[in-house]
């Protein structure tokens, strides 16, 4: 008996000692610092690089252009993209002129900037000019009108500071100020420029991603919208992380219908068609996807771990052994749950005419986010045999979208743009991530190789309500920022790829 004890005891100090072993090794720096190479040559273009207030006026001005994408397209008014899009020429001339233009789908903007040698594959760098509209009866609960544009407290406020212009103002900043300093890029350097990513992009990158296919076009990689610089938003790390995305989930819709007979209300049967559906969702949303702690998310722990505190690092460091404890203070939040499995959200329902009418059809939409493990086929099977026992009809809505292809790290692509940050962002850790929406860089999953989503934008947990919402804003040091961490990363961009 004594020899069981001992040999269990043994066993556990065993796993001890490997979990802690486990954990100091992965203490230490957090994140290297940033390349060398990245600073020394954006540092004389950093120099004289636009200052604070000239960016903060120029998003203001930006702010004030009503670039709103409506779903339905009666609503669309061209006349603030036809402003926007001469606004542009003429606050950045410098760029305008090296630089070539083309009108895509209407409204969309691609400019290629010629390299010197064009047999190096380009880098693309997208941002979109359309911005949602504004809730209907909000306007007055904005701090300050929402397209005003106004600079106050620190802030430039109004619809579009975060998504997205923030982000394309910013980064042509950065391109008219490199053009008219004398910066030529080695490689091809191409701008889209979408006006309807807040419908889909179908008008817009969508054509454009066709028309370079059309071309023969292969992009070296992509920088798009997607993460972000958050602040007090990672459990676990007292400092700032860039989450760079470096996949998104895809979409579909489906729909639950039930047939049953109808009827007075008064007499009703056992069952009905509302009954029948509810009983349904209430079976699907109580039999969610299975959760991982792989890919994009497993990558975005590991970027994690050498950040946090000595409890954190001793999950994280050791998932084979805390993997169940940290996938369960993942699923306690909506925001952290979503990496971790396909999510499961009905959204419409629809049923009855009258009251006192018992209806003969009742139906539901419901929309999933699919995880790139998983596939919408995977999603209407999962569906179908949840919902089995209820008699649900199960129809796809929209042809919906595959997750996208995972982009790596390792790439060279990858740690320009981690060195970027970093330098552009001190004390910053960098950390790959899964991007839970969509954005225009899906478009160009067949012609680029590697694609990333990351915008430099500063975001706490005071502005994630402001993300769509009311009263969005970005600061007015946040844009010096951005503005530097895009000259640097377009000098990078602009390089040849190292020798092997």
């Amino acid at each position: 008996m004594k020899k069981v004890v001992f040999g269990i005891l043994g066993g556990v100090g065993i796993v001890i000692l490997i979990a802690l072993a486990r954990t100091f090794m992965a203490a230490g720096p957090a994140e290297p610092m940033g390349s060398p190479q990245a600073s020394a040559a954006a540092q004389p273009y950093l120099a004289n690089s636009p200052s604070a207030g000239e960016v903060a006026a120029h998003l203001s001005q930006a702010v004030r252009f009503k670039t709103i994408s409506f779903q339905n397209p009666a609503e669309a008014d061209p006349a603030p993209f036809i402003g926007f899009r001469a606004w542009l020429e003429a606050t950045y001339p410098a760029f305008v002129q090296k630089a070539t233009r083309e009108i895509v789908g209407g409204h969309s903007l691609l400019y290629s900037w010629p390299g010197r040698n064009a047999a190096l594959p380009p880098v693309l760098l997208m941002a979109h000019q359309d911005v949602v509209p504004i809730a209907p009866g909000t306007e007055d609960l904005w701090e300050h009108a929402p397209f005003s544009g106004e600079i106050a407290d620190g802030f430039v406020w109004g619809r579009g500071t975060i998504d997205d212009k923030g982000s394309l103002v910013t980064l042509l900043e950065a391109a008219n100020h490199l053009a008219a300093s004398g910066f030529v890029p080695e490689r091809t350097l191409m701008f889209a420029l979408g006006h309807d990513e807040e419908i889909g992009g179908g008008q817009g990158s969508a054509r454009i991603a066709a028309l370079l296919a059309e071309r023969g076009v292969r992009l070296a990689w992509v920088v798009d919208e997607g993460g972000i610089v958050a602040q007090g938003l990672v459990p676990g790390v007292e400092g700032p992380v860039a989450l760079i995305g470096i996949a998104e989930k895809g979409y579909v819709s489906l729909t639950l219908t039930t047939q049953a007979k109808g009827g007075h209300s008064s007499m009703p049967p056992k069952e009905t068609a509302i009954g029948q559906l509810a009983a349904a969702i209430d079976a699907l949303v109580h039999t969610p996807f299975e959760s991982q702690l792989d890919g994009p998310t497993g990558q975005m722990l590991d970027a994690l771990t050498p950040a946090m505190s000595f409890g954190g690092r001793l999950a994280l460091a050791n998932r084979w052994l805390f993997g169940p404890f940290v996938s369960r203070g993942l699923e306690g939040s909506p925001t952290t749950a979503a990496q971790l499995h396909t999510t499961i959200a009905p959204t419409l329902l629809e049923a009855g005419v009258k009251e006192n009418v018992l209806p003969t059809q009742a139906s539901a939409t419901v929309n999933f986010r699919v995880h790139p493990r998983d596939t919408i086929a995977d999603v209407v099977a999962h569906t179908e045999a949840a919902v089995a026992p209820f008699g649900v009809a199960v129809t796809v809505t929209n042809p919906g979208r595959e997750a996208s292809p995972v982009s790596s790290t390792a790439a060279e692509s990858f740690q320009i743009l981690a060195d970027t940050v970093r330098t552009a962002f001190e004390g910053t850790v960098v950390a790959p991530n899964l991007v839970v929406g969509g954005t225009d860089s899906r478009h160009f999953t067949d012609i680029a190789d590697n694609i990333y989503r990351f915008m430099p934008i500063r975001l706490g947990p005071e502005d994630t309500a402001r993300f769509h919402g009311t009263s969005e804003r970005v600061s007015v040091q946040n844009v010096k920022e951005a503005t530097d961490f895009y000259i640097q990363l377009l000098v990078r961009a602009g390089e040849p790829p190292a020798a092997p």
